[in-house]
């Protein structure tokens, strides 16, 4: 789609910069999600003519973020961490650690490759962070495209990752919801199958019990993952049975574990 000039600052452009953004994030996230990364969100922004975007010299973006305990694992520290993609210079992981006052500028290494790599290699460059994150990339911003300019090629460009669109279902948010829960659901089932697995001693007030079950419904109540949903509700049921009948229980109830082998 070609727009004119007018046409550059109207809704419906930034709706359909939004829609391939959140597309494009969220095919990055599934790569990531099945390597086992925690991906907390997705979020994408698409008005390419923002003035406030002048003091970063960008416009459109988008980002992925992942967990606290994640990010704490990668650095070390409380501070905001993510991978962030940049419509006029491509990816980056930025750390900006708490109270620092550094700005995301400040902390940025940048991926290059690119304005708009394959999902596949934002993963690899992921893993070379999670190596050494001071280090991965590169301190030297590169510019692949000139702020605000030419939003109906940049649109093309992004179109072949697909598209979401913010507000139906499947937006941008569901679309990863989705993603997660799967990729939730494989873990569990490979946790749940392992071999050579041993029992183990580990102790539970009844108030941290409660909150677990608590916490299994709640993954039943919310996944739209209908395997997820199921393995969660026999988990708990499992729990529950053994925290009645003790510790001789332990391999009479598994109904997690029949279902598991199941889906298997």
């Amino acid at each position: 789609m070609t727009y004119t000039d007018a046409e550059d600052r109207s809704p419906q452009l930034r709706g359909a910069l939004e829609s391939v953004i959140g597309g494009y994030m969220a095919a990055v996230a599934e790569v990531l999600l099945t390597e086992g990364v925690p991906v907390a969100g997705v979020s994408a922004y698409g008005d390419v003519h923002d003035p406030s975007q002048d003091d970063f010299a960008g416009d459109v973006e988008g980002s992925v973020e992942f967990t606290r305990a994640f990010s704490r694992t990668l650095v070390g520290d409380g501070g905001e961490t993510g991978l962030l993609w940049c419509g006029v210079s491509g990816w980056c992981f930025f750390h900006i650690p708490e109270g620092s006052g550094r700005s995301l500028l400040d902390s940025a290494r940048w991926m290059g490759s690119g304005l708009t790599p394959e999902p596949v290699r934002v993963a690899a460059f992921l893993s070379e962070v999670r190596l050494d994150p001071r280090e991965a990339g590169s301190g030297e911003r590169p510019f692949y495209r000139a702020p605000h300019s030419d939003p109906g090629v940049l649109l093309r460009r992004l179109e072949i990752f697909g598209a979401v669109v913010e507000g139906t279902d499947p937006g941008a948010d569901a679309v990863v919801t989705r993603l997660r829960s799967t990729a939730c659901r494989r873990r569990a089932v490979e946790a749940l199958t392992a071999a050579d697995q041993e029992i183990v001693d580990v102790a539970l007030h009844t108030g941290e019990l409660d909150a677990l079950a608590g916490l299994l419904e709640y993954v039943e109540g919310a996944t739209p993952d209908d395997g997820l949903r199921e393995l969660a509700r026999r988990l708990a049921r499992d729990l529950a049975l053994r925290a009645r009948d003790g510790v001789e229980s332990v391999d009479e109830h598994r109904e997690a574990f029949a279902y598991a082998e199941e889906q298997g």
